[in-house]
């Protein structure tokens, strides 16, 4: 049934993908309900997340949550949207959160120790899951590169690309995005690679449709302007 569903999905998302373009005017105004449920039904779990030395400060600001989330989906189309709210879905129902196995998965590389403690708690992943989060893995890693070679000054206000890259207990990219990906079922998994494809296939930068969405949020017009910004201010304090 998971081979016969993950098939499917990639039916539904080829035949969506035909006309989903992230540029067109009128995309996010298709998505933007279902982005919103997503990111406050993420909230909600994010809210209940208990960490070993007390409640992270970032668990009460909701501003940049919201805008980290609403950045990453604005790329995806409605296939991979209604895929991962099912899952979210899912989990409610199964009493599962999935921001506290995200998290989890994503202490392999920050805390490996502690990881080994509480490894047997977590689902396990099918070796067709390992596969697609390992591929969705290293293309959002190498699109993040992309990013920091184009904009290396706005690209450096976030984590670490790389997880060799990244201070001991830190989450780099790489770490993150196979933390979160690891918590994604089979399904939303294959729409989500068909979604990717797709923009690569149109020639689109999802790393650069991304940033630009976050940089409007915080108020310039593009990632670009934000560089330039980030630029200029840097050589006037020199």
């Amino acid at each position: 049934m998971e081979q016969d569903g993950k098939s499917m999905a990639q039916e539904e998302s080829n035949r969506g993908n035909k006309e989903w373009n992230p540029e067109r005017k009128d995309a996010n105004l298709d998505n933007e309900a279902l982005i919103k449920e997503i990111v406050q039904t993420e909230w909600a779990m994010f809210d209940r997340v208990s960490n070993a030395g007390g409640r992270a400060g970032c668990q009460d600001d909701w501003e940049t949550f919201d805008i980290m989330r609403r950045s990453q989906f604005v790329v995806w189309d409605r296939v991979s949207l209604e895929s991962y709210r099912n899952d979210l879905q899912q989990a409610e129902k199964q009493g599962r959160n999935l921001l506290t196995e995200k998290y989890a998965y994503m202490m392999q590389d920050t805390c490996p120790e502690e990881y080994q403690k509480i490894e047997k708690e977590l689902p396990v992943l099918s070796a067709e899951k390992q596969k697609l989060v390992s591929e969705l893995t290293e293309l959002q890693t190498r699109w993040m590169e992309r990013f920091h070679e184009s904009h290396p000054l706005f690209g450096s206000q976030g984590r670490a690309v790389r997880k060799k890259d990244a201070y001991p207990g830190e989450a780099s990219v790489e770490t993150y995005a196979m933390g979160e990906l690891s918590t994604y079922s089979e399904k939303t998994l294959a729409c989500l690679k068909a979604c990717y494809e797709t923009l690569e296939q149109q020639e689109k930068h999802p790393e650069v449709l991304q940033m630009d969405y976050m940089a409007r949020c915080y108020g310039y017009q593009s990632a670009e302007e934000a560089e330039q910004r980030l630029r200029q201010s840097r050589s006037q304090s020199i």
